[in-house]
């Protein structure tokens, strides 16, 4: 007899299949897997943290060479509530800690017929590598200065449930922060563009990228002027773990002129929602009191969302409909 709340999930996703069998950016997600990747992942967290049997007899590794909290644990919990077996690999317990190359520990982990490799890494570019050389599918949980496309995934999906809609269309997100060090910008600003949202960004000189207006957003070196009429302020960690700390005089100075507090906020829309990936420096990138107590904040429904966007993923790549299998290319 099936489980009616499984039922209702299987008639949630419809047949529906996502056209990636790796996911290493945000580039490859049509509107369409978006919406497929929404309706889904809007229903997984309804039911928080029931267990699921869809992904039964499939198996995932986290292989993390850099440290996390809530990517990892939230890939680990979801593939659990899909009853999938999970184990988790580090570079301090890993062979690489003894000159083993990042393929060799994936082609390794591949040979146990895992359905997915979950990869961070400090490189840029190390998950699209590893994706042509191994069977099971690879999600991209951030690498290097480059992407972090499931928090991007989470991010929109966090947005469009406070605006409503399918699109962002007529919406303005301003992102203030460490835009040069940041994946989390690579990713986001993509999917922002992808559904249409106005993007302002506001940050030191220092921190601005040459290039980035070729995304088609508007830079600003006062904040009080990507703030003003602002649906959306996303704020950016100062990541000094990346070399971040040369390119300003003190955080405590970078505080006074970028950090987002209760008087800048309120420049913003009335309905603006606050929004961090993680993890916060209180009182540096957001003023403490606005973190978790603010009701203007979605920190934590971020967080919560991520579990159901990577839930989402999982079963759609680990088990899909079609029955079409990924190909590998070496190149």
């Amino acid at each position: 007899m099936t489980d009616p709340t499984e039922k209702a999930l299987i008639e949630i996703r419809a047949g529906r299949d996502v056209g990636f069998f790796d996911l290493h950016s945000i580039d490859q997600v049509s509107l369409s897997d978006l919406d497929t990747i929404f309706d889904i992942a809007r229903a997984f967290r309804a039911h928080q943290t029931y267990k699921f049997s869809f992904n039964k007899g499939c198996s995932m590794v986290n292989a993390f060479f850099e440290a996390s909290t809530r990517t990892m644990s939230s890939f680990d919990l979801s593939a659990k509530q899909l009853s999938m077996d999970t184990s988790n690999v580090g570079s301090a317990a890993s062979s690489t800690k003894k000159g083993e190359s990042f393929l060799d520990t994936a082609e390794t982990l591949d040979a146990y017929n895992l359905k997915v490799i979950v990869v961070r890494s400090k490189e840029s570019g190390v998950p699209e590598m590893l994706s042509r050389h191994v069977n099971a599918s690879i999600i991209n949980a951030g690498d290097g200065w480059h992407e972090h496309p499931t928090q991007a995934l989470l991010d929109a999906l966090t947005i469009l449930d406070h605006c409503g809609g399918k699109t962002l269309k007529g919406k303005t997100v301003a992102i203030v922060g460490d835009i040069m060090h940041s994946r989390v910008f690579g990713s986001l600003v993509r999917i922002l563009k992808k559904l249409n949202a106005t993007v302002r960004v506001a940050a030191p000189e220092t921190f601005i990228p040459s290039g980035v207006e070729n995304f088609g957003l508007t830079v600003h070196h006062k904040v009080e002027d990507a703030l003003s009429g602002a649906d959306v302020v996303y704020a950016l960690r100062v990541q000094e773990e990346r070399g971040a700390g040369g390119f300003i005089p003190s955080l405590r100075e970078y505080s006074k002129m970028y950090g987002i507090s209760k008087k800048r906020l309120d420049m913003a829309k009335k309905d603006v929602i606050l929004m961090h990936p993680g993890p916060v420096r209180r009182d540096i990138d957001v003023h403490s009191a606005l973190v978790s107590v603010d009701e203007r904040s979605h920190i934590l429904k971020q967080v919560e969302n991520g579990m159901a966007v990577r839930k989402t993923l999982l079963w759609l790549m680990a088990n899909r409909m079609d029955g079409k299998k990924k190909v590998m290319v070496r190149k």
